[in-house]
């Protein structure tokens, strides 16, 4: 996943954010969660980023579940303005975003355009953004989607040796899977 890795880099090392919604979308197993860990790991290495990592499966679907864990993820109370106090860039990273799916709209119309102008929004989910996303003209140019696929046969090989597995089976491993991340691993 090099290259959701170079973009997520990028718009971390930019001094203005290039959008501020990264969105990762595919299907169950294809490696959304590995692609959030490693950009969670990564982005501190930047330097003054806080991190607040929201995972839809454990928040409840309301703005005072997301405003709760949202404030225990920073480290402050669960308001608003506890999120301009941070000094520093403040990467969301929102996992499972299907959950949140009734908490969307609250979402996309309140909580990101409050965040702080320095904020990257990273999410993950198993569909893209729905229709209102991409018609907002408020939002058309602030978001990148980015549809995850499976592994091309050198990527799933390097990632077969990764795992250590004997480079005899690598052929057809790959051949049988696809290169589905969840099938190779």
């Amino acid at each position: 996943r090099e290259a959701e890795l170079e973009l997520a880099r990028a718009a971390l090392a930019a001094g203005e954010l290039p959008f501020s919604v990264l969105w990762f979308t595919g299907p169950g197993g294809i490696g959304k969660t590995s692609l959030l860990d490693v950009i969670a790991e990564e982005a501190p290495r930047v330097g003054g980023v806080h991190i607040a990592r929201l995972d839809g499966r454990d928040v409840p679907s309301s703005s005072r579940g997301v405003l709760e864990a949202l404030g225990n993820a920073v480290g402050a109370p669960p308001t608003e303005g506890a999120l301009y106090a941070l000094a520093g860039r403040l990467v969301l990273v929102i996992e499972a975003y299907e959950r949140l799916a009734p908490g969307g709209y609250w979402l996309r119309t309140w909580l990101l355009p409050r965040l702080p102008a320095t904020a990257l929004t990273v999410v993950a989910g198993r569909e893209g953004p729905g229709p209102a996303w991409r018609a907002d003209p408020a939002w058309r140019d602030l978001l990148r989607v980015v549809a995850l696929r499976n592994l091309g046969p050198d990527e799933s090989r390097r990632y077969l040796r990764a795992c250590g597995i004997d480079e005899a089976v690598h052929h057809r491993l790959v051949k049988v899977t696809h290169g589905h991340p969840l099938g190779l691993s």
